[in-house]
C-alpha cells in the first residue's frame, strides 16, 4: 500500500521537529509549540511540577529533585504559590535557606535567585526561634513561609522545564 506524500512529509517533519537524539536527553523542540509534562508531572506556567510525598530532610529533598532532573521549588509569585498549595498539604520544603550566613536568605530556582518572599508576618518569620532554623517551608493554607531546622522531615515539590514527549526525561 502506498502512503500519501503529505503523510510521509508530515512524519519526517515531525521527527525532525521533535529532536530527541538519545536516552536521557530533553526534547529540543515542540509540535505546534505545545510543551508537556510526562506523568506524574503537572504543568503550570510553562513548567512541570511533581510532589515528593515521602518526608525528607531539606538536603535530601533537594537531592531527590536533582536525581529526577529537576530542582526543589522556590515560588516566584503568589500565583505560583497558590498552585503549589493545591499539590501538597500546607507544609513542604522550598529552596530557600540561610545556611551560609544567618539572616541572609538565598532562594533559588535552579541557579536563578528568586526575589519573591512570603514570610509569615504574624509569627515574625523568619525568626530562627530554635537557633538552628536555616531552611524554609510553607506552613499555611496560603503558602506563607517559616524557617525550620534543615534536618526536620517534610514533603517537597520539584520543578523542571517542560518537554515534548513522554519518553524524553528531564
Amino acid at each position: 500500500m502506498m502512503l500519501p506524500k503529505r503523510l510521509i512529509f508530515g512524519l519526517i517533519s515531525l521527527h525532525l521537529m521533535i529532536g530527541c537524539t538519545g536516552f536521557n536527553e530533553m526534547c529540543k523542540a515542540s509540535v505546534g509549540r505545545r510543551w508537556a509534562c510526562p506523568p506524574p508531572w503537572i504543568e503550570w506556567g510553562g513548567k512541570c511540577y511533581t510532589s515528593i510525598m515521602e518526608h525528607l530532610s531539606w538536603s535530601e529533598a533537594k537531592d531527590e529533585c536533582t536525581k529526577i532532573g529537576s530542582v526543589l521549588v522556590a515560588p516566584r509569585s503568589q500565583e505560583e504559590t497558590d498552585f503549589l498549595m493545591q499539590l501538597l498539604p500546607p507544609e513542604f520544603w522550598i529552596n530557600c535557606n540561610d545556611i551560609v550566613e544567618e539572616g541572609t536568605w538565598k532562594c533559588q530556582d535552579g541557579t536563578d535567585e528568586v526575589g519573591f518572599r512570603n514570610w509569615d508576618p504574624v509569627n515574625s518569620e523568619p525568626n530562627n526561634a530554635r537557633g538552628n532554623e536555616n531552611c524554609a517551608v510553607t506552613t499555611s493554607a496560603v503558602g506563607e513561609w517559616n524557617d525550620m531546622p534543615c534536618d526536620w522531615q517534610r514533603a517537597a515539590i520539584c520543578k523542571a522545564a517542560t518537554s515534548l514527549r513522554q519518553d524524553c526525561t528531564f
